[in-house]
Formats: C-alpha cells, sequence, structure tokens
C-alpha cells in the first residue's frame, strides 16, 4: 500500500487488505468528489491491494486514453467477472484491449462523429421529451 505514498501522489490512507473499499460505504460518485474536494484533479486509492489512479483533468485523461495509451496504460480497473462483456474496451486487457481499439478507433473519428452527432441528439431529445411526459403525470422514474 505504499505505492502512491513512494511516487508523491496524495489519497487516502489505505486499511490493511481493505485499501480504500470502507470509504465508498456512500457510493463511489461522493468518494470521487470528497477525493477530488481534498486532492485534486489526481488522487490514488486502493481497491483492497490494487492500486487505482484517479485523473478528473481533461488533459491528463486525454494523454492516458489517447497520446500513450499502448504504452503504459493499456489497463483499466477490474470490476469482477464481466461475462459476455469481457472484451468491452472498458474492461479487456493487454493485447486483447489493444485489438479492441485499434478495431473501435475508426469509429470515433472527427468526420464519424458528427454524422452521428444528428442521430444522438434525435435521440436525446426524445428521451427528455418522454422523462418530461412522466414527471408532468406525477410519475416516478428510476434511472437505474
Amino acid at each position: 500500500h505504499g505505492l502512491f505514498k513512494k511516487l508523491g501522489i496524495p489519497g487516502p490512507k489505505p486499511l490493511p487488505y481493505f485499501g480504500s473499499v470502507l470509504e465508498y460505504r456512500k457510493g463511489m460518485w461522493h468518494f470521487d468528489n470528497k477525493c477530488f474536494k481534498k486532492y485534486g484533479k489526481m488522487w490514488g486509492f486502493y481497491d483492497g491491494r490494487q492500486p487505482v489512479l484517479a485523473i478528473r483533468d481533461p488533459e491528463m485523461i486525454k494523454a492516458v486514453l489517447v497520446k500513450e495509451c499502448y504504452s503504459a496504460f493499456t489497463n483499466r480497473r477490474n470490476f469482477g467477472p464481466a461475462g459476455v462483456m469481457k472484451n468491452a474496451i472498458s474492461v479487456a486487457k493487454d493485447e486483447q484491449w489493444k485489438r479492441v481499439r485499434t478495431l473501435l478507433s475508426p469509429t470515433f473519428t472527427s468526420g464519424k462523429l458528427k454524422e452521428m452527432f444528428p442521430i444522438i441528439a434525435q435521440y436525446g431529445d426524445m428521451l427528455v421529451r418522454n422523462l418530461r411526459k412522466e414527471a408532468e403525470k406525477g410519475n416516478s422514474i428510476n434511472t437505474k
């Protein structure tokens, strides 16, 4: 549990075996916001004994996910057995991750994203209309 301390990366003090996992009691969103307010745009924590680096700086995120992705940052946080999703870009590891990323990259060029935007906007508008209708009826909406 001394990796982040050695690297000078701030973060909550981990417990033996548990790491920072007990900090998630109020949820990951609450934990992340608390850490962001306390430590800034980057901090380290532990999922048990597994070190996890959290980043909230857009330029640094771009460096990790785009510029340095093949050399140092191929693996992401492990959320356990993924079943049919084991090959998802956010879960795949090492060579499998590189293969999936190579296959997906041409899909997300700026030109392709510009083509997709009207479709995404159309369905976003449809979602908002449907949510508004339910709210006007006084119905609750389960967002899980």
